[in-house]
Order: structure tokens, then C-alpha cells, then sequence
């Protein structure tokens, strides 16, 4: 088993785009969070960076990288489901 997988995932949705993503462990969070986040990072979306790399990396764990990255999507604005 993945050790930085989640038992359930994240559902995003962008309000201003409607585009969808499923995101079910840490790498996929880190890669959303580099890549396809909106232009505006907040202190959660820095701190949903670090978490999540720390992860990676074994410095934490996922549970704490998925609070972190729900918290930053909810500063971002998107839709969770």
C-alpha cells in the first residue's frame, strides 16, 4: 500500500472554471498544488507545500498533508466534495 495515499479522496472544483479534479494522495496534492493552483497563494497554500513535501520526504504524515491541503483549497475558494 501507498504509504502517502488517503482512504478518501479530494474532490476539488473550481468555481470560476467548473474544472473538477480527483486527488488521492500526497504527490497528486503537491502536483496540484505546483501546477494547476490559482495565481493567488495564501499562508495555507504555503503551508499545504510544505506539509505535503515533508510528507514526501517522511517528515510527516499524509493525514496531516491532507488537513493541509483541504485547508488551503478552502482559502483558494475551490468547492470541496
Amino acid at each position: 500500500m501507498n504509504p502517502t495515499a488517503w482512504n478518501n479522496p479530494i474532490r476539488l472544483e473550481d468555481p470560476e472554471t467548473g474544472i473538477t479534479c480527483t486527488v488521492k494522495t500526497v504527490r497528486q496534492a503537491k502536483t496540484v498544488l505546483d501546477r494547476f493552483w490559482p495565481s493567488y497563494h495564501g499562508s495555507q497554500y504555503s503551508r499545504a507545500e510544505q506539509v505535503c513535501g515533508d510528507a514526501l520526504d517522511g517528515r510527516s504524515g499524509p493525514t496531516e498533508a491532507r488537513r493541509a491541503f483541504i485547508a488551503a483549497a478552502v482559502e483558494a475558494h475551490f468547492h470541496i466534495h
